[in-house]
């Protein structure tokens, strides 16, 4: 049997033994790798290439549009401004005091008890302001803000004297008459709604032909806020 003796047999035992090194496998890894990172960077920069364009459109756009949205926006605030307002003329209209109602009501009792002349009638009606919040641009809408107030304060103070036979007696059945008339009766505060305030010592005329008594009544209206 012939003996087949291959004199390449180390050279390709060298040569299988450089193919299958780890390192250089390893290597082709390592360059797989960065490869795979190199494109993955690229596709993002082209990514935040193409946003920036889109961003850059988008404010295009939006510098074309703002002087429009602005006005809207003003337009908007401005009419519900003018709203409020005309709200709250509507409300003071259809709700004021009218003083007429007062005057009648008040000449009613004049009669009522004997010896009473009123001598001077003086009406006080302040009104105390409240501020109210602006409105204020929630986005693109308006939220309206809190309108201003007012607490509205009215009475009436009525000087009188009573030169009756007994003066100062009759003080009381007046201001019982003036707390009985309808209109006085519902709209003045529940709770002394006329009340004396002053009252003089018993005083001779001038020509020493009577005795009277002055005195205050004040007659109060329930506060309101309008």
């Amino acid at each position: 049997m012939p003996i087949r003796i291959n004199l390449l047999a180390e050279a390709h035992a060298a040569e299988e033994a450089r193919r299958k090194d780890p390192v250089k496998r390893g290597a082709y890894a390592g360059a797989f790798v960065i490869f795979c990172v190199v494109l993955w960077a690229a596709t993002l920069q082209m990514k935040i290439m193409s946003a920036k364009s889109d961003l850059g459109s988008v404010k295009l756009r939006w510098s074309s549009i703002e002087k429009s949205h602005q006005a809207a926006v003003d337009a908007q605030k401005m009419s519900a401004d003018v709203e409020r307002q005309l709200t709250a003329l509507q409300r003071m209209s259809t709700n004021r005091f009218l003083w007429g109602n007062a005057l009648n009501a008040l000449q009613q009792t004049l009669g009522s008890a004997d010896g009473i002349q009123v001598v001077k009638m003086k009406s006080e009606q302040t009104y105390v302001v409240n501020e109210g919040t602006p409105n204020r641009t929630n986005g693109t809408s308006v939220v309206a803000g809190k309108p201003s107030t007012a607490t509205e304060r009215i009475s009436m103070l009525i000087d009188a004297m009573d030169a009756g036979s007994q003066p100062g007696n009759n003080i009381s059945p007046f201001r019982e008459a003036i707390a009985k008339v309808p209109f006085f009766k519902e709209n003045l505060n529940p709770t002394n709604g006329v009340m004396l305030i002053n009252r003089s010592a018993p005083q001779n005329s001038p020509n020493g032909d009577r005795t009277f008594v002055l005195f205050t009544l004040k007659a109060a209206f329930p506060e309101k806020t309008r």
